[in-house]
């Protein structure tokens, strides 16, 4: 399994890269190609073009929820590609999602006009569902430990965003699974254990949405050492939306089992 981060917030060391506050993962697997989300804008495309990725070769689009910073590139990525499937949540569909963190409410949706125009090439998920042998798009989590509190300031509608519309990817390798989860806004270890055989996890690829300012400094030590305590034999592969503060503590507590990724890191799995 190949993986090759397109765009990310972090820069990389290819300074022809484009940078952005988003994210869109690019995977090989089995020889068929996925796209975990498209970032805010065309950037992924552009980046991809660097690296020597085709888009039009993609298989798979995997949608992970309907924020703006994920899912921005769709027009860019229906111009360059005229085959893959599009996963994302049935819940998505025509909900507005805002966001206040910065103080005024701003709109944060995906643009609903480019899945009408091209519906014929969307799949909408509402379970857990097996694409291959090799790789299910999760649709269902745990509610055994507390979402990212950071999640207080974003909207679905005019209420507190539940983030039913959320999805992860969880893929069968010959080492154990990973999952594939790119701001995990149900938190951490609820993904993991919405997964069907999280306990032999060894990778967890994504965001963690614990932005600075929210999780005390105790909430951060205890899911590090939850996750090193449960789950001991993971990596966790983490940028996008994780925070400065978070990055440290899992940096002290999962040692070498915390990789921060940036724009045009890649990785290679067996």
């Amino acid at each position: 399994m190949k993986l090759c981060v397109l765009v990310d917030n972090a820069p990389g060391v290819q300074e022809e890269l484009i940078s952005e506050h988003g994210l869109s993962i690019w995977i090989e697997l089995d020889g068929e190609k996925w796209l975990i989300d498209t970032g805010l804008s065309d950037a992924f495309a552009k980046n991809a073009s660097i690296l020597g990725i085709d888009i039009a070769d993609v298989d798979y689009l995997v949608l992970s929820h309907g924020h703006i910073d994920h899912c921005g590139g769709l027009e860019t990525f229906l111009s360059l590609n005229k085959k893959a499937k599009i996963y994302l949540s049935e819940n998505i569909n025509n909900n507005h999602y805002y966001s206040t963190r910065r103080g005024d409410k701003r709109d944060i949706s995906l643009n609903y006009s480019l899945i009408e125009k091209h519906r014929q090439r969307f799949i909408f998920v509402d379970e857990n569902i097996d694409i291959n042998r090799s790789v299910r798009i999760v649709s269902s989590f745990t509610s055994t430990q507390p979402k990212p509190l950071a999640n207080s300031t974003l909207l679905a509608n005019d209420s507190i965003d539940d983030f039913n519309h959320e999805i992860a990817v969880e893929i069968t390798t010959d080492n154990g699974i990973v999952i594939v989860s790119p701001c995990s806004h149900n938190g951490v270890i609820n993904t993991i254990e919405g997964c069907e055989n999280n306990q032999n996890v060894s990778h967890y690829i994504g965001g963690t949405h614990l932005v600075d300012g929210y999780e005390s400094g105790e909430d951060l030590q205890q899911l590090a050492t939850t996750i090193k305590s449960h789950y001991p034999q993971l990596t966790l592969i983490s940028g996008h939306c994780t925070g400065e503060r978070a990055k440290k503590v899992f940096h002290e507590v999962l040692n070498d089992k915390f990789i921060e990724f940036y724009t045009g890191f890649s990785l290679i799995i067996d």
